[in-house]
């Protein structure tokens, strides 16, 4: 049950950012502002529920499954985005790359909160 429980709180954070990207007509993705409403809400309750972690350990090993579709339709864009590769490449290298400092500072973050705790 805890697993379910889990879900639908990712899939309300979900729609709760897809409800704020509509009502304010933002360009960002409502997949997107609901991991920052759920990032929110996790710095609130100071911990991870028992019930979004199991949920979320069930779903990272099909993360790469959800961007294939974004991936791959990048490859059907047309010849009118073939002068902007250049860029494209550059926002996904400086993306992975930001990434990858981010989450490195939020491990070493949690790291030495979880070694405070115990």
């Amino acid at each position: 049950m805890s697993l379910i429980n889990g879900v639908l709180i990712l899939l309300l954070c979900q729609c709760a950012g897809e409800a704020i990207k509509s009502y304010f007509g933002l360009s960002l993705p409502g997949p997107v502002l609901g991991m920052f409403i759920l990032f929110i809400g996790l710095l609130i309750y100071q911990d991870v529920p028992e019930a979004v972690a199991k949920s979320s350990r069930s779903l990272i090993p099909m993360l790469g499954l959800m961007f294939l579709p974004a991936a791959t339709g990048l490859f059907f864009l047309g010849s009118q985005y073939s002068d902007q590769w250049p860029a494209i490449i550059a926002a996904v290298l400086i993306g992975s790359l930001l990434s990858l400092i981010f989450n490195g500072l939020l491990m070493t973050f949690l790291a030495r909160k979880r070694r405070g705790k115990s």
